[in-house]
């Protein structure tokens, strides 16, 4: 049972009502309850309505939406918004911005466009996700909380290169061990400073913008994969345990993608309450693949239940 509070198999999806006019929020509740939905995820890709200002937050409508929700007997897995940093923050600190595999800085745009090692987007969503804890710890309609959303991609930025380093320096210890291990007498790879590894991208070690996995020197970027969900589940967990200070009774999880390579969710489970993941086959799909995604999701937890957070229509 993942929330006493609503003791069956949950029935919903992701709800946006922030993209749509208040008007239409009465008609949303009246198609739940016909549908017999009983859980709404909220509100995910909602950063700049919640905080349009660095130093401004503004909590009325979600108060809105989430008192309506409860008169309709809607309960809600809060989410932290962190997913899509706003406008404002990449403006003023282009920290956040990721640098992709070509070397390029990012500008503001799409959503996965935060740097994981930058000190800015650490600091704001941890901030973000207290707030909203503490604001809404005791709301009827909590059952489960929403980190931020489908954790993935690579920053190839200086701020992860100066954490890649000493991510590697408590993997191994001394550069003598970093060098024996990757082996990187091939091809005149030897290290003598720390400062002369680089995260590993099209500009050094790889050799194809279509393939990531062609890389001249496996080594140093299967640990930079290592390294990249490492850095991304420290982002996950500052805002666990921001949330875990004003509730520490509710769960908290976050959405995987079946088999996504770059992140090792088998290191994740421990930091998840409960497990939930997005299922999207296509029509090439197999069965096969979507009931293996399914174990591997049940699995994480050695068979515990877990929740399908996300699921195509078509």
């Amino acid at each position: 049972m993942i929330n006493p509070k609503l003791p069956k198999i949950w029935y919903g999806g992701d709800y946006n009502p922030d993209q749509w006019p208040k008007e239409i929020w009465l008609e949303d509740m009246r198609l739940f309850k016909l549908a017999h939905i009983d859980v709404a995820s909220l509100p995910i890709f909602s950063w700049s309505l919640l905080q349009p200002e660095e130093a401004r937050y503004e909590f009325g409508w979600l108060d809105e939406i989430l008192d309506l929700m409860a008169k309709n007997g809607i309960y809600a897995c809060l989410a932290t918004s962190t997913a899509a940093h706003p406008a404002w923050m990449a403006r003023r600190y282009p920290d956040v911005l990721r640098v992709d595999f070509h070397g390029r800085k990012r500008r503001f745009g799409i959503r996965h466009n935060s740097c994981p090692n930058s000190p800015t987007y650490r600091h704001y969503s941890r901030l973000l996700a207290s707030k909203l804890a503490e604001r809404y710890k005791d709301h009827p309609t909590l059952v489960a909380w929403h980190v931020s959303n489908e954790y993935g991609g690579e920053c190839y930025c200086e701020n992860c290169a100066r954490a890649f380093r000493v991510w590697l320096q408590k993997r191994y210890g001394s550069l003598e061990e970093v060098n024996k291990r990757w082996n990187t007498r091939f091809w005149n790879h030897t290290f003598c400073d720390w400062e002369e590894i680089v995260p590993p991208n099209i500009l050094t070690e790889h050799t194809s913008e279509l393939d990531r996995t062609r890389t001249a020197f496996p080594s140093i970027s299967l640990d930079y994969q290592r390294f990249m969900s490492d850095s991304l589940l420290e982002c996950y967990r500052l805002e666990y345990e921001a949330i875990k200070e004003h509730t520490p009774d509710i769960m908290v999880t976050t959405n995987f993608m079946r088999a996504y390579k770059p992140l090792n969710y088998f290191a994740w489970a421990p930091y998840l309450d409960v497990i939930s993941w997005d299922s999207y086959p296509t029509n090439r799909s197999d069965m096969s693949d979507v009931a293996f995604w399914h174990d591997l999701m049940r699995g994480l937890k050695e068979g515990q239940p877990f929740m399908l957070m996300e699921q195509t229509p078509s």
